[in-house]
């Protein structure tokens, strides 16, 4: 049975928003959260222009920037998918 979505790009998809939200809930820069991780700010920003996803490393890291667990950050991707998907019902 096909799936309404595509499970591939969710992270692409509800990435971007959770990251953002969590990131201004922190009250850190693009610059701030990449110099706490490890990486360029650009990466942060392709994160949340939905370019690219993060593996499981960088999406622990980046929890972890951001004090708070890894699942949280999953956890928000698949709700704001599934508000999303029955909206679309």
């Amino acid at each position: 049975m096909k799936s309404r979505y595509d499970e591939d790009n969710l992270a692409k998809t509800f990435m971007p928003g959770v990251l953002r939200r969590y990131r201004d809930a922190a009250g850190l820069s693009q610059q701030e959260l990449a110099d706490s991780v490890g990486i360029g700010k650009s990466y942060i920003s392709s994160l949340e222009l939905g370019y690219r996803a993060p593996n499981l490393n960088l999406l622990v890291k980046i929890a972890d920037a951001l004090n708070i667990k890894p699942g949280q950050l999953v956890d928000e991707m698949v709700a704001d998918a599934q508000k999303t998907f029955s909206n679309l019902c």
